[in-house]
């Protein structure tokens, strides 16, 4: 005889409780949202589960009101559906009387996560092309330069060099500006030390060259 599965949900102190029965729980919420004790079954089993979001979602229909991670996680939930009131009423089941948590309200008043990059952001990725056809273009004339055999190949090399140097420097600088206008503030860090080190470099290079 084939075996049960095992129960997917459990409420603590209580009996397993399968998918089926957590969805007539719901059904008995939905029906009746001042229930209290079926949200606080409901809240029981998702906290046992360890999802916050969720717990958070039903809990804040409850008298003592979600804990304080629940909470914050239910915020983020909100934040990322993009859900207004009446749809965060409809998804925690509320009475109509229930009054929604500040750190709810101000998720909804937030609205939805945005990407905040700014869009000038393209040219850094022209930058980097120009930085790609330079290099090519550096190549291309050194190579010419030894098959015809030129009397300052290694001028020739060196000048180009520092060239693609320059354009990667400044292609480095553009996307560190970009980044901290977007106030994207670790991205601006990585990319500003890797922009310092390279200009050290270049410096460096330069001096080197120059002698």
């Amino acid at each position: 005889m084939a075996s049960r599965p095992a129960p997917e949900e459990t409420v603590t102190g209580g009996p397993p409780l399968d998918r089926e029965a957590m969805g007539a729980l719901k059904v008995r919420l939905r029906n009746d949202p001042a229930d209290a004790t079926t949200r606080a079954d409901i809240v029981r089993v998702y906290r046992s589960l360890g999802h916050l979001d969720q717990a958070g979602r039903y809990a804040i229909g409850l008298d003592e009101g979600a804990r304080r991670d629940e909470l914050s996680a239910y915020a983020g939930m909100v934040r990322g559906l993009g859900a207004d009131e009446k749809r965060v009423r409809t998804l925690s089941l509320l009475p109509s009387d229930r009054e929604l948590p500040e750190k709810v309200r101000k998720a909804i008043e937030a609205g939805p996560f945005v990407d905040d990059w700014r869009p000038w952001g393209v040219v850094v990725g022209f930058a980097w092309g120009a930085v790609f056809l330079v290099a090519s273009i550096a190549v291309f004339v050194v190579y010419a330069a030894a098959m015809l055999g030129a009397d300052d190949i290694q001028g020739i090399a060196r000048t180009w060099t520092l060239v693609t140097g320059c354009a990667m420097l400044s292609a480095l600088a553009l996307g560190t500006v970009w980044c901290a206008s977007s106030s994207k503030w670790r991205a601006t860090l990585i990319w500003g030390g890797i922009t310092a080190l390279f200009g050290v470099f270049l410096v460096l290079a330069v001096i080197a060259v120059a002698r």
